[in-house]
């Protein structure tokens, strides 16, 4: 007993343990503490186990990413599906801007290969790569090539499967978008139509998206015969997830905070990030501040600005310790990877390489990971991949979660202007194809001034546009043709007013 108190204390006293991971889901090496969703992996299994397939659908922030790395991939390896035993790979991957080569790199990693030296991990990506898209059996090809333990089995998690639908219409990556997401879609639903490879496949999805699936018929057939909806917490399940972490990590919340925080959350969205964040920073200004013997308690958790404040307070508070030039590329950062999207203008994350971000923002790549690594250092996880991840010109950099944008009032301020800026430069890009085309006249005031506005305060770049519309050049040339034209106009005008 004694050895488990002087343990905890070491956890404590060195402030090197957290036990709440703030914006970012559960990782699979922290399922012990994982608390509130007992049960409802086994609802997951059974549904996995039945069809080699199972869709973990649910609003934003209700969990989904926590329940399968600390619900599911446990009960796995614990043997749960009798059939397919307790040795598993698990391959996780999210669809992101290029599936197909998300998948490539995602089987590459956990199949023995030495990918250490880039040059040979490229180049067995690349291999890997050739055999998905060589038929709609490559993911089973790739999978029987690499097994090596014939009581193995596999499991292909696609989180955050709805990025598949962002990125479907777009062509600023991809002109075949569309095709490679209907290659992609029948490489993993043959993988599990078949019964040579015991290979199974569970993803995560966002309920708004759900209609979206209806593009893929067979894909709609397997989820409305296995989908799992991720109910709320209940307000007693809540109180486990709060004062279960707690008691892991050796302190003691008072039960005026826990109700506080019960009250807080209410029914709200995003209330599971919101309150794993308020927990974190609580728990970290509690550890600097508290007296001995000292519960977490109210003081604690209004220094930190509560659930309503204390996400928007961090960010400022990192955004803060950036100097002027830092900011300018955090501005532009934060705006590169998150948009408006849809008639009713949600905000959705938008993952970019650090070197597409890096050109966008006119700064090197180490000039941009300087700015990132201020937003997921220990404790701040508001940027992914975690702190523990080097970046480089590859990394791909995305918001922990969507609540930062609707709850950090700075990034909501510059989503909002963004989205301006760029339904500004659609208009402006439509009005020079017409004009192109015959069909439209050169600018006039207002609609010249108001690009013109657009221009000056923007200064946008050929790396920005390209995201909403390739012809950056033919909007341009328009634009300064339209102004060159109207200031001739009035020009002239003067010196007839002069001659006459």
């Amino acid at each position: 007993m004694s050895d488990n108190k002087d343990h905890i204390k070491f956890l404590t006293e060195e402030k090197l343990f957290i036990p709440f991971p703030g914006l970012r889901p559960f990782s699979p090496d922290e399922s012990h503490l994982f608390f509130g969703r007992e049960g409802q992996s086994s609802d997951i299994i059974t549904k996995l186990e039945k069809h080699n397939f199972v869709a973990v659908v649910g609003d934003s922030g209700s969990g989904k990413s926590s329940l399968m790395y600390c619900g599911l991939l446990p009960m796995l390896q614990g043997g749960f599906i009798n059939s397919a035993g307790s040795k598993w790979e698990v391959i996780t991957l999210r669809p992101g801007i290029s599936p197909i080569s998300n998948l490539a790199e995602a089987v590459l990693k956990v199949s023995g290969i030495d990918i250490n030296e880039e040059e040979n991990f490229e180049i067995n990506k690349a291999i890997n790569s050739t055999i998905l898209r060589g038929s709609s059996l490559g993911l089973v090809d790739l999978i029987r090539q690499y097994r090596r333990e014939q009581d193995k089995s596999y499991l292909i998690l696609i989180d955050q499967f709805e990025e598949l639908f962002r990125y479907r219409a777009s062509t600023e990556h991809n002109s075949d978008a569309i095709n490679e997401s209907i290659a992609f879609v029948d490489l993993f639903l043959e993988a599990i139509n078949q019964s040579e490879q015991p290979i199974y496949v569970a993803l995560t999805m966002r309920s708004d998206f759900i209609g979206e699936c209806a593009q893929f018929p067979e894909l709609t057939k397997k989820i409305n015969n296995s989908h799992y909806l991720i109910p709320q917490l209940s307000r007693g399940q809540k109180q486990l997830a709060i004062e279960g972490p707690i008691a892991v990590g050796g302190g003691k919340i008072s039960k005026r905070l826990t109700q506080q925080l019960l009250n807080d959350i209410g029914d709200t969205q995003d209330q599971l990030p919101l309150m794993q964040h308020a927990l974190m920073r609580t728990w970290q200004y509690w550890e600097e501040n508290r007296e001995e013997e000292e519960s977490l308690d109210i003081k604690h958790y209004n220094a930190v600005g509560t659930i309503r404040e204390a996400l928007s307070l961090h960010a400022n508070e990192a955004y803060d310790e950036l100097n002027a030039e830092q900011k300018q590329i955090c501005e532009t950062l934060f705006k590169t990877i998150t948009e408006k999207k849809g008639s009713d203008n949600f905000g959705i994350r938008r993952p970019e390489k650090v070197s597409y971000i890096a050109a966008v923002c006119g700064c090197s790549v180490a000039e941009l990971i300087e700015v990132v690594d201020k937003f997921r250092e220990p404790g701040r996880s508001l940027l992914m991949p975690p702190y523990n991840k080097e970046l480089d010109g590859e990394s791909v950099i995305d918001i922990s979660h969507e609540s930062l944008m609707r709850i950090w009032i700075r990034l909501r301020n510059w989503v909002e202007e963004e989205s301006e800026a760029a339904q500004m430069y659609l208009r402006l890009s439509d009005a020079a194809e017409k004009y192109q085309m015959g069909k439209a006249s050169l600018l006039r005031p207002p609609d010249l001034q108001l690009a013109l506005n657009w221009q000056e305060k923007y200064k946008p770049t050929l790396q920005w546009a390209q995201r909403y519309d390739p012809s950056f050049e033919r909007a341009m040339v328009f634009l300064k043709t339209s102004k060159e034209e109207y200031e001739r106009e009035l020009l002239l005008k003067e010196q007839l007013q002069k001659e006459n």
